[in-house]
């Protein structure tokens, strides 16, 4: 059994983390600044704990992973519209906070398993991406490349601890999760935004021309893979894509969601400039090679895209 310290547990990704821990019987804190509300039916585990609070806040960061095992560090500000307009707010937060952990970890050389990004990799167009591949980004003027390089300078700094503290660590890049509780309607990632829409039986507003592409991987595929990440110690040391391999276009997705949840909304185009403002930049396709982790843990996204938004729409539509 494992102590396990689950920061943003009370997340998108982090509930279903949670769930799959306790369920396997280990010891569970989740840190989240948020609500419990995605935890609660945890509560009577006897095994998990939560704490509402920030990984900014150094003294909680610095008690809670001296009691721990293995910290599994999905706290982050991931919502593109923040990248825009708050990019200090995520900068801190992505990379302060991220800090505050690793010289805790470090100190008890506590395993450290870190959700990083498919975004590090930026609008490299050598797809599908290995875990080695280049980063292509756009300038540090435009906003939306905060997220990506706050992630990625995580990644240098564990390479870093891991070399010169011998720090056990896992670096997890996501790609496009998704899935019932991921996100509040209308807020964050593309999948929830359309379902926003059509269940208030409004126009989906498709960005640019719908032809970028992204590869969708259902959350429950994706807590599985990052629980075996972390306890399984064939993974240290490494980075690992985790996501469907399956290319999907923003078009393709909204009629495939707009025929599995029976919908009948228009479906209508809008440039990015309209809806982010001049500071961001969209990325064309963005694809991962899954070998590594195949080969590593054994880990393939079983779930195909028609179920996951099927249950998903479902999930959303109970009253």
């Amino acid at each position: 059994m494992a102590r396990v310290l689950v920061t943003g547990g009370a997340g998108s990704i982090g509930s279903y983390i949670c769930e799959v821990l306790v369920q396997r019987g280990h010891e569970v804190v989740a840190l989240d600044n948020g609500p419990s509300r995605k935890v609660e039916h945890l509560f009577d585990s006897g095994r998990f704990k939560f704490v509402q609070d920030s990984v900014l806040s150094k003294e909680v960061v610095e008690h809670l992973v001296s009691q721990t095992d293995i910290v599994i560090h999905l706290a982050a500000i991931a919502d593109p519209k923040r990248y825009v307009t708050e990019p200090l707010n995520v900068l801190n937060v992505n990379l302060k906070g991220t800090l505050h952990l690793l010289e805790a970890a470090a100190r008890g050389r506590k395993k450290f398993v870190f959700a990083s990004t498919s975004e590090v990799l930026g609008r490299n167009p050598d797809v599908p991406w290995d875990e080695e591949a280049d980063r292509v980004l756009g300038p540090p003027s435009i906003n939306r490349w905060c997220y990506s390089t706050g992630k990625a300078l995580v990644e240098h700094y564990l390479y870093a601890y891991g070399q010169q503290e011998g720090l056990p660590f896992v670096i997890m890049r996501f790609f496009n999760v998704y899935g019932p509780r991921c996100d509040d309607l209308g807020q964050g990632r593309v999948i929830p935004i359309f379902l926003e829409r059509f269940l208030s039986g409004e126009p989906v507003v498709i960005h640019g021309d719908g032809r970028q592409t992204r590869c969708f991987t259902f959350i429950e595929d994706t807590a599985q893979a990052v629980v075996e990440l972390s306890l399984n110690d064939a993974a240290l040391g490494q980075c690992f894509n985790v996501g469907s391999d399956v290319e999907t276009s923003i078009l393709e997705l909204a009629q495939t969601m707009k025929q599995v949840g029976g919908f009948d909304n228009e479906l209508i185009f809008k440039p990015h400039l309209e809806v982010f403002g001049p500071s961001y930049e969209d990325i064309p396709r963005r694809i991962p090679k899954v070998e590594r982790i195949a080969k590593v843990i054994g880990w393939k996204a079983t779930t195909p895209l028609e179920e996951g938004l099927g249950r998903t729409i479902e999930f959303y539509r109970k009253p």
